[in-house]
This record gives structure tokens, sequence and C-alpha cells, in this order.
């Protein structure tokens, strides 16, 4: 091949051998003196970025699998308070309207008791309920991520202007994340934005999900001072996506998230 010089260096990431860089020349001119010093210096940044890529891929599937496992929880403790918790007290609500309808004449007292019981049960089973339901939403699993973004959006106190543009079924942890995400600001939305109304639109493109939430509110939102959107922030990098929010004063709040489908 012609070549009459080369000078060559491992590249070691981790105390392990990944690759090796070398260089030849055919000239009859030699390589500076200073050329291996040169390449292991330039292999040492080599390695560092491989290294670090290496950390950042390792951590990103960390974080996804630990949201994994978040909601699978979630989706147990939601199930076991539907099939265990929630029935249970149906039954013992409908034992005590039974028992007191079964109580004879004279004892309106008593009646009266049982009732105001099972009516205290039946608001437990109502708060109960609407905590599972904020635990994993039975109606994200069952219909998919437009019906329940539209049962949000009937929940909502503000009103909500939402537009779905999705074909089908996403994949579970992508229907998740968008969830949670409008779930998030609509409730932030409620409680501090003073706003007349919330824009949500949801669309798929290019492999890609687009998820928009703007208000008409006052501003403000800080993910820095420990709300939910700290943790709607992992859920969505940890999918490779990406999040960013706008708050400023007197201007509402935008959020804008990115989801890659693949």
């Amino acid at each position: 091949m012609g070549i009459r010089s080369s000078v060559g260096c491992p590249i070691v990431v981790a105390g392990r051998l990944w690759g090796v860089i070398a260089a030849s020349s055919r000239s009859d001119v030699p390589f500076p003196a200073e050329t291996e010093v040169q390449m292991a210096q330039f292999t040492e940044l080599v390695a560092t970025a491989i290294a670090n890529a290496q950390n950042q891929s390792e951590l990103r599937d960390s974080r996804a699998r630990i949201v994994a496992a978040s909601d699978l929880t979630r989706r147990r403790i939601e199930r076991d308070l539907h099939d265990g918790v929630q029935q249970r007290l149906v039954s013992l609500t409908l034992g005590l309207r039974a028992a007191a309808s079964g109580i004879p004449a004279g004892l309106d007292g008593i009646e009266e008791e049982l009732a105001q019981v099972a009516s205290g049960l039946g608001g437990v089973q109502d708060d109960l309920r609407e905590i599972s339901r904020g635990i994993h939403p039975a109606i994200l699993a069952e219909g998919g991520l437009g019906p329940a973004l539209k049962t949000l959006a009937r929940r909502s106190p503000i009103p909500v202007d939402l537009e779905v543009q999705v074909d089908g079924r996403l994949p579970e942890a992508i229907e998740v994340a968008a969830y949670y995400a409008v779930s998030e600001m609509l409730t932030n939305a409620a409680k501090h934005s003073q706003a007349s109304v919330v824009r949500v639109d949801v669309a798929t493109r290019a492999g890609t999900l687009y998820l928009s939430v703007r208000d008409d509110g006052i501003g403000g939102a800080d993910p820095a001072d420990g709300s939910g959107l700290v943790g709607l922030r992992d859920r969505v990098e940890a999918l490779g996506g990406a999040l960013s929010l706008r708050s400023r004063h007197g201007e509402g709040t935008s959020l804008a998230v990115e989801l890659p489908l693949g």
C-alpha cells in the first residue's frame, strides 16, 4: 500500500479497550516526534466523550425503567382500590341500608344514625374513587389518550378548548406522559393562573407527539418551586422527549412537550 510509517493509540473507556485510532503516511518524511503524545491526548478526549455518552444513555434507560415501574405500581394500586376497598365499601353501605330498612317502628333514632353512617360510607367511596382516578385513570387504559383528555377537560373548573389529532392508540408510556402533562397543567391553572380559558392541542406528526397547553392567566409558574412540573420533566426526558415552559408574569403560561413515538 506504499505506507512508510504509522502511529497508533488504543482508546480505553472505563478501563476497557473500546477501539483504536491510527494514522499512516506514504511520505518519506517521518511523523513529528510529538505525534504519539498528541494522539494519546486526543484519545483521552475521545474516551471522555464516549464515557459521557454511555453514562447519559445508561441514565436515560435507568430513568425509563423507573418511570415504567412507577406506572406499573400506580396501575396495581388503582386496581387494588377498585377491586378491593371500593367493593368492600359498597357491600358495607348496602348492608347498613338493609339493616336500617329492617328496624322496627319506634326506633327512628337508630334508623337515622345508620342512614348517616351509610351516607358517610358513600362519601368515602366517592373520595376513594377520585383518588384512584388520579393514581392511574382507567379510561386512559381502556379508551386511549383522546377520551382521557376529554374527561380531564370536562372536570376542569376552567373552560378547556381541546383539540386532539391522534389516530389510534399510542405507546402506553407516551399516553401516560401526555395525560399527566395535561392533568398537571390544568390543576395548576385552576389553582394559580386566574385564567378564563385553557387551550390544549395534541397531534402526531412524523413519528413525534406534540402537545401544547396554554392559558391566558397571570403567569409566573416556576418549576423550581417543587411543583409537579419537576416530575413531569423527568418523565418526559426519560422517554427521550423534551419539555419547555414559558410563564412570564402577566402573559399566561405555556407548556410544550415533544415525545418520540419510536
